[in-house]
């Protein structure tokens, strides 16, 4: 029993550490980061659970780095919602190929959340809610294709880490 606890807390730690190097490694790429399509399969290989705790921590830590704000309050909210979201779809037992187009799908959702948020948080300024969406809507293009295309590689690699195996 606690060697499990010691190895599941290590293997969310681990997971987090690597989180975190990936978002401040593509910082300079606007929205194009990786760890939407680890947090997504992370909930198909560890769990629900654990894919909320290391996104959360993820959150947290790069916000430590990059810097804090009321925004990273609204990502953990809306990340856990969609990796919910992401867990019922992969149990209808859809191919990687399904699933890399729902996370695309995901990311864009994510995008306009966030917009939300930040607008209700913020403000919407003179263009309202559709102006302030539509201006970073290339972010979360940006955001949904990295996604698309990080998805089906993460879970080739995850395929082939036996501590990961289902």
């Amino acid at each position: 029993m606690k060697n499990k606890l010691v190895s599941r807390m290590t293997l969310i730690a681990l997971l987090t550490a690597l989180c975190c190097v990936l978002r401040v490694a593509f910082v300079e790429f606007p929205n194009v980061k990786p760890i939407t399509a680890l947090f997504f399969a992370f909930s198909i290989y560890i769990g629900f659970y654990d894919s909320l705790a290391i996104m959360s921590l993820t959150m947290l830590l790069t916000g430590m780095l990059l810097g804090f704000s009321p925004i990273i309050i609204g990502q953990i909210l809306v990340y856990a919602v969609l990796i919910l979201i992401f867990k019922g779809f992969s149990k209808v037992n859809a191919g990687p190929i399904f699933l890399s187009i729902i996370s695309a799908i995901l990311a864009l959702v994510f995008g306009f959340l966030i917009s939300l948020f930040s607008g209700l948080l913020y403000g919407f300024g003179s263009g309202g809610f559709i102006a302030y969406w539509l201006a970073g809507l290339p972010f979360d293009a940006a955001h949904a294709l990295s996604t698309l295309i990080f998805y089906p590689i993460v879970i080739i690699i995850l395929q082939r880490t036996k501590a990961l195996k289902k």
